[in-house]
């Protein structure tokens, strides 16, 4: 059963800002990406990268990460990362740092 844009799914904001800021795989380079932008473009790109381009910073996904990135896929429901509100994601990512 599909549930293409169901109303009760989480956003794609609460998507990734559930899963990246507790994801120890790809959290350090996430952060290092949020504390060098704090308009949360260089986050984007990155995530972007991870879940469509599987590309962790230059490097190919293993399938377990392969795995992991069709998971959030299918959270997103096939919304893009682009209606993500970036600035949450990279508060709720450095908020444990100050």
């Amino acid at each position: 059963m599909e549930r293409v844009n169901d109303p009760g799914a989480p956003s794609p904001t609460e998507v990734i800002s559930a899963w990246i800021p507790h994801d120890a795989r790809f959290r350090e380079s996430a952060l290092r990406h949020a504390l060098r932008d704090t308009s949360g473009r260089r986050l984007h790109v990155y995530v972007d990268s991870l879940v469509n381009r599987a590309n962790d910073d230059g490097s190919p996904l293993s399938e377990y990460d392969l795995r992991t990135m069709a998971a959030v896929r299918e959270d997103l429901d096939r919304r893009p990362l682009t209606s993500v509100d970036w600035r949450t994601v990279r508060a709720r990512l450095v908020s444990g740092l100050f």
